[in-house]
């Protein structure tokens, strides 16, 4: 018998915050030189990344996002924290990134607002599309379908 995906996700510890986010467990490996987490595309990443990229909080106060994308994306605290709003044109949540060891995994068509940034903050995020073949809309845009990677 084949699992579902949502089988699949608890397994794998994920935890949905609202349908089309879920907060991912990273395994962080610990020792006397320090952390590292490695992102691994269906490992800790559930998607082929295709662009990877860096945000640095320039000034208290600014809010990042404000938009949804047609891509996935998968967003990890490096230092610092975050508050990120999701809304899925049905609910809305806020999360609050403060360690490495999760990652917000953020469906196409979800909107988002990086907002509350702890001073010296830094994210990485995963994308699922490189940046050309991405759009961008003012409002949720559920009905988005990305395209599935062949793996």
């Amino acid at each position: 018998m084949e699992k579902t995906k949502l089988e699949i996700k608890q397994n794998m510890g994920y935890r949905e915050i609202i349908q089309g986010v879920d907060l991912v467990p990273q395994i962080v490996h610990s020792d006397a030189r320090g952390n590292l987490v490695a992102f691994e595309e269906f490992g800790n990443v559930p998607f082929c990344p295709k662009r990877v990229f860096v945000i640095k909080a320039a000034h208290p106060g600014q809010d990042r996002g404000g938009h949804a994308n047609s891509c996935d994306e998968l967003i990890s605290v490096i230092s610092g924290a975050v508050t990120i709003e999701i809304d899925n044109g049905d609910c809305r949540r806020s999360v609050r990134l403060d360690s490495f060891d999760e990652a917000l995994w953020v469906r196409a068509g979800i909107l988002i607002v990086l907002k509350d940034f702890a001073p010296g903050t830094a994210l990485v995020v995963c994308a699922s599309e490189r940046y050309e073949d991405t759009r961008h809309f003012d409002r949720p845009r559920t009905s988005v379908k990305r395209p599935v990677c062949p793996a």
